[in-house]
């Protein structure tokens, strides 16, 4: 095979990887209202986005794994900027498919104090529209590392992860920012998000 037809496969492939879960254009929108999410975080305690939005906006993220090394560094950023959130009165919620065992991994690498909820069945992220099965087609690099290291964390063999997107509610419960974007090495910067918290003000 020529050079040049590498290539073309390469970026093509790379394109697909981008691409294909975004197609539907399933994914909550700007000015959507926001589905609740309840849950339990790493300390056993019961988290409502309804109730914290009684104080103050939700920051929503997902991430998809302890194993995923662009997940590591975005929450380790987080949590070093942590208190520029909470100092506009805004709340950070961090949802995740992988289990406890894999939470806790997270933590130790990122020192998270911020809530991170295992997403049980994936019904959070489904509410979201940020849902989408691990194949070839969607992950055409590293496919059997994703699916290895998947299968460990969630403790199943779904499949499923989340494209990792970031997401502003508003005290009445609207969308009112988002971050979503397929190439999984492509995140929010704690400043985009914080300049966006003070749009809502």
């Amino acid at each position: 095979m020529k050079l040049k037809t590498k290539i073309a496969l390469f970026f093509a492939a790379f394109s697909i990887a981008k691409e294909l879960p975004a197609q539907s254009g399933k994914y909550l929108k700007i000015g959507s209202k926001a589905p609740e999410i309840n849950g339990m975080d790493q300390n056993g305690r019961a988290i409502s986005s309804g109730h914290l939005l009684k104080s103050g906006p939700v920051v929503l993220m997902f991430y998809r794994g302890n194993w995923c090394p662009y997940c590591q560094k975005q929450l380790s950023e987080l949590q070093d900027s942590l208190f520029d959130i909470l100092n506009l009165g805004a709340h950070v919620m961090v949802v995740t498919p992988e289990k406890p065992a894999g939470i806790r991994k997270m933590i130790g690498i990122s020192g998270a104090a911020f809530s991170i909820l295992h997403d049980d069945k994936y019904k959070i992220m489904k509410a979201y529209g940020v849902d989408f099965k691990l194949s070839k087609e969607t992950v055409p690099r590293f496919y059997a590392f994703t699916i290895n290291h998947t299968r460990s964390a969630n403790g199943n063999k779904d499949d499923i992860l989340p494209v990792p997107a970031t997401y502003i509610i508003n005290q009445q419960g609207i969308v009112k920012w988002i971050y979503y974007n397929t190439d999984y090495r492509q995140r929010p910067s704690v400043e985009d998000i914080v300049q966006a918290l003070k749009s809502l003000q």
